[in-house]
């Protein structure tokens, strides 16, 4: 089982200062870059400069279209734009980029119309490196799917110990689907279980970080409660880089 703090160590609250990279969008360093409705960029953050190479001196006051894309591309690039500030409707899509060293890198964009308190157009430009951003796909496709056919039963709990996810395998050897787990904790999800043993263990792993394994567990859940069945379970905590704590069963 592994268990995540929404807020992690003491202290690490929001507004509390820096932190290490730790959600999706650290991951890929999302840029954002502000275009008035002439397409000059007016607002540029420091991950724009570092996906586009350019700083903010250099960016700033520039036409994105000249500054940013090579020449064969720039009326495409001109006509995303100028639909995108006619309709309203935003746009998404790969585009190549040209990097201030001259290479050319393919960048996932995501536009949108913007207005402001006086009635001014803007565009705003959401933008990452498309082969990180692909590989990021990857591998949470990857991890879905060795999570939801694994033969082991796997279930992901809170600090409180109230089960967040559960996968197909152990839905069915507790005989409770997975959705009738969620925001409960084990006790009230598998009365019949040793669950003071099992709670004991998991905060036993919380607090030492060392693994309990083949731990043997005793009882009756709803996929057959009129027989006992025995289980091994193995617990482990998993810490996060806001120092996060988990354990998985």
């Amino acid at each position: 089982m592994r268990t995540a703090d929404p807020f992690g160590a003491e202290g690490d609250q929001p507004g509390s200062g820096p932190r290490q990279p730790r959600e999706l969008l650290d991951l890929l360093s999302v840029a954002a870059v502000l275009l008035d409705a002439e397409g000059r960029i007016v607002l540029w953050s420091p991950q724009a400069e570092e996906l586009f190479g350019y700083t903010s001196q250099e960016a700033l006051g520039q036409y994105a279209a000249r500054l940013l894309v090579h020449e064969q591309h720039v009326e495409l690039m001109i006509r995303l734009f100028s639909e995108v500030m006619r309709t309203g409707q935003g746009w998404a899509g790969a585009f190549p980029v040209r990097h201030k060293d001259g290479s050319t890198r393919l960048v996932e964009f995501r536009n949108m119309r913007l207005l402001d308190d006086r009635g001014d157009f803007y565009a705003l430009g959401i933008a990452t490196d498309e082969a990180a951003l692909r590989q990021v796909e990857r591998d949470v496709a990857l991890s879905t799917r060795l999570v939801s056919q694994s033969p082991i039963g796997l279930a992901v709990l809170d600090t409180d110990l109230r089960y967040v996810a559960v996968n197909p395998a152990l839905a069915q050897i507790n005989g409770v689907p997975a959705e009738d787990h969620l925001g409960r904790r084990v006790r009230e999800a598998l009365p019949f279980l040793e669950v003071d043993a099992i709670e004991a263990a998991l905060r036993q792993v919380l607090t030492s970080g060392e693994p309990l394994i083949d731990q043997h567990r005793v009882g009756r859940t709803p996929a057959d409660p009129d027989n006992d069945h025995a289980w091994s379970a193995s617990y482990y905590r998993l810490d996060g880089p806001r120092a996060t704590r988990g354990v998985r069963r």
